[in-house]
């Protein structure tokens, strides 16, 4: 009778222990992809295409100093560094498009990506824009130069790169 509780213990301490390793090995794996941020997601080489997907946001500051009345929902859009070419893009209303890419500019984990301009929006003239991605954190913020010398963050958000799954 014993023996028999004596196994028993050693059986249910043995289920125990491994359903313990399973959760800690199965929360451990999703916690670290939740914790991964950009700066792991694009590693230190400048090297090669980092495709993005950002989620963005209308900055209320900017929108203010623009007299911007409408209210833009957060939308999703995709983004790209071209370390080869030195450029980069990004899709959106006021965006440095594919076809228009601006020029790269690296600034520790900071890549900057600007272009001039020169066209009247919102009742400004705009001379230049610029959107600025944080590697280590994963932010983004583009900017507008306005021709009074201003310069106005217009959009803010997140981005994490995009990684494609072997098909």
């Amino acid at each position: 009778m014993l023996k028999n509780i004596a196994i028993g213990v050693a059986i249910g301490i043995l289920v125990m222990g491994g359903i313990w390793g399973l959760v800690h090995v199965m929360g451990d794996s999703g916690s670290a992809s939740a914790e991964l941020s950009i700066g792991d997601a694009m590693p230190g080489g400048n090297k090669g295409v980092i495709n993005l997907i950002c989620e963005l946001d209308l900055d209320l500051d900017g929108q203010l100093a623009l007299g911007i009345k409408e209210n833009e929902p957060t939308r999703i859009t995709m983004a790209q560094i071209d370390f080869e070419k030195n450029s980069g893009w990004y899709q959106g209303k006021i965006a440095i498009s594919e076809s228009r890419a601006g020029t790269l500019t690296l600034m520790g984990t900071r890549l900057k990506v600007n272009r001039p301009a020169m066209f009247q929006r919102f009742g400004v003239m705009i001379t230049g824009e610029e959107f600025v991605v944080d590697r280590k954190t994963g932010s983004f913020v583009q900017s507008l130069s306005l021709q009074d010398g201003r310069t106005v963050k217009l959009i803010k958000g997140t981005c994490a790169k995009i990684i494609k799954p072997p098909f």
